[in-house]
């Protein structure tokens, strides 16, 4: 009847008093605004980090707080993986084309871990931001299938 949904969280970056800076998640109250979490009688405000770490930071250590402003996504990035004029799988994979099937798949790793959308499940995204990690983890995929099946394992 009802559905569970996480809590709301908004993506901003944090500058300490410290004058160290972080991007990071915080949870908004019921309202969503991120002023109210701010204003509010509360000490502390809960945050997730970039690896998704929860911890609690006091809000007299904070000094600034500004809401992220994500890229927009590429309009090319849209096109269908089997329009594959232009494309480079060695550059998406920031591989070279003498990279082992090892280093091509340790990139491919790394990258997937980096765009998987289970990465963002947590984070309040505009769907503009949700689209283009999952138009880079298509391009991605279909990197790796094409440099794995052309490199033999050593």
């Amino acid at each position: 009847m009802f559905e569970k949904s996480g809590p709301q969280r908004s993506l901003v970056h944090l500058t300490l008093a410290s004058g160290k800076t972080m991007m990071v998640s915080l949870k908004l109250p019921m309202s969503g605004k991120l002023a109210d979490v701010l204003n509010n009688a509360d000490r502390y405000l809960d945050v997730l980090g970039p690896e998704g770490e929860q911890f609690f930071l006091s809000k007299d250590m904070v000094h600034r707080v500004a809401a992220a402003d994500p890229p927009k996504a590429s309009l090319n990035l849209n096109r269908r993986s089997s329009d594959q004029s232009g494309f480079n799988p060695w550059a998406v994979l920031g591989v070279t084309r003498e990279a082992s099937a090892d280093d091509i798949r340790a990139a491919w790793l790394s990258l997937v871990k980096m765009y998987h959308p289970d990465r963002f499940a947590n984070l309040e995204m505009p769907q503009e931001m949700k689209d283009y990690a999952a138009a880079m983890l298509a391009r991605i995929n279909v990197a790796h299938d094409q440099l794995a099946a052309s490199v033999t394992p050593k």
